[in-house]
């Protein structure tokens, strides 16, 4: 995402189109409430969506707007305004002003309801990864108040979720294009939301460690840091995943366990970092992890079995993973893996991965199969043929 480019765009009056890939599955375009003007609203309108104002709920509320009945995790919105300055509220030119005056600060006393322009209220990235939400970071990267214009593309038919047709406006009105994903990871750069909250003695059978929690502002999991210092400059690192059947029950359907030990041996004597990651079953929880073991019962692989419940062969991710490190003053690492997805995540945000030290599991007659489709089908690079 080149911020300058959009800026650049913004300021000779071009909306940004905001795809959602993963979510909603629509393009909405963006512009900021502060600069808006009656041919950029006139514009947008074009869209032919619901011409909205999108603001912080906190904001809003503190200056006395309040908010409409809405479901938990659907869009927040509040009361319609006009600027009582406005004649009728509705033209472009009235609803601009509008705009502007809202991104000024004022309070709802300056203004009628309801009125023309609807109100949004974003509740922050970390918690809802709507276009709501993602417009005011967008904002506030591209050095805009966090007040942003928006409405949704309408295709021929009035459909909402036709990103060809959207990516072809784009084209037509020479408009620049990023998605929701694009506006998160810049977001996970940016603002520091996982930092150490307590750090303590850890002695264990593999060595003596310090055991690491943190306040955690980003997924709002207990991830925790288990450390043996020092690790200088380029810690060996691994990320690992908790696994309760492998970790603690010491199931032999799969590696973990033997990743775990292994690991921590490897950074008892060297020095380094396991970061171990509130992320069961792939993502996906321990409850259906455990159907997806029934599923795996009846014949299916691991990848099969995620998939018949609905899920990605893999639903991890790993932005706390990186804030983590940072929170940690880590920025190189060594790490101790035999999936190149963890690398790309890594490297993705910014951490530059020096070595991939390869991970040794474990195999018995149970998880041979289980480790073989992790190599074929999610493409991991195991150190040994199975």
């Amino acid at each position: 995402m080149n911020l300058e480019e959009l800026k650049r765009a913004i300021l000779d009056g071009k909306p940004v189109v905001l795809i959602d890939d993963r979510r909603e599955f629509e393009a909405d375009l963006i512009y900021p409430a502060e600069i808006a003007s009656a041919e950029v609203v006139n514009f947008m309108l074009s869209a032919k969506g619901l011409l909205c104002l999108t603001m912080d709920m906190d904001e809003a509320l503190k200056r006395g707007f309040f908010r409409l009945p809405s479901k938990e995790g659907e869009t927040n919105f509040l009361i319609p305004v006009d600027y009582k300055g406005t004649f009728t509220g509705i033209t472009a030119e009235e609803r601009a002003l509008t705009a502007k005056k809202l991104a000024e600060g004022l309070s709802v006393e300056h203004f009628r309801y309801p009125g023309h322009l609807h109100l949004l209220g974003g509740i922050g990235l970390n918690r809802r990864r709507g276009h709501t939400e993602s417009s005011l970071e967008l904002m506030e990267f591209l050095g805009f108040k966090r007040y942003a214009l928006i409405i949704e593309i309408l295709d021929e038919k009035g459909d909402s979720h036709n990103r060809e047709y959207a990516l072809k406006f784009a084209e037509e009105h020479g408009l620049p294009v990023i998605t929701t994903d694009d506006v998160w990871k810049e977001f996970v750069k940016r603002k520091q939301l996982i930092k150490v909250y307590a750090n303590a003695r850890l002695p264990t059978r593999y060595g003596e460690f310090r055991i690491i929690s943190f306040d955690n502002e980003l997924d709002f999991k207990e991830h925790v840091a288990i450390v043996k210092e020092p690790y200088g400059d380029v810690p060996l690192v691994r990320i690992h995943s908790k696994c309760l059947t492998g970790d603690t029950l010491a199931s032999l359907k799969c590696d973990c366990g033997s990743q775990l030990a292994n690991s921590l041996r490897m950074i008892a004597q060297e020095g380094g970092i396991l970061l171990y990651m509130d992320q069961e079953g792939r993502g996906i929880g321990l409850k259906e992890k455990i159907k997806a073991y029934e599923l795996q019962d009846k014949g299916l692989d691991t990848v099969e079995a995620n998939e018949a419940l609905g899920f990605k062969a893999d639903e991890r991710t790993y932005e706390a993973a990186f804030q983590m490190l940072r929170a940690l003053g880590v920025s190189k690492v060594r790490l101790i893996t035999n999936n190149p997805a963890k690398v790309k995540a890594l490297e993705e945000f910014g951490i530059e991965v020096v070595e991939v030290v390869p991970a040794l599991p474990e195999v018995t007659e149970y998880n041979r199969p289980y480790l073989r489709v992790k190599a074929e089908k999610l493409g991991h690079r195991l150190p040994f043929e199975v």
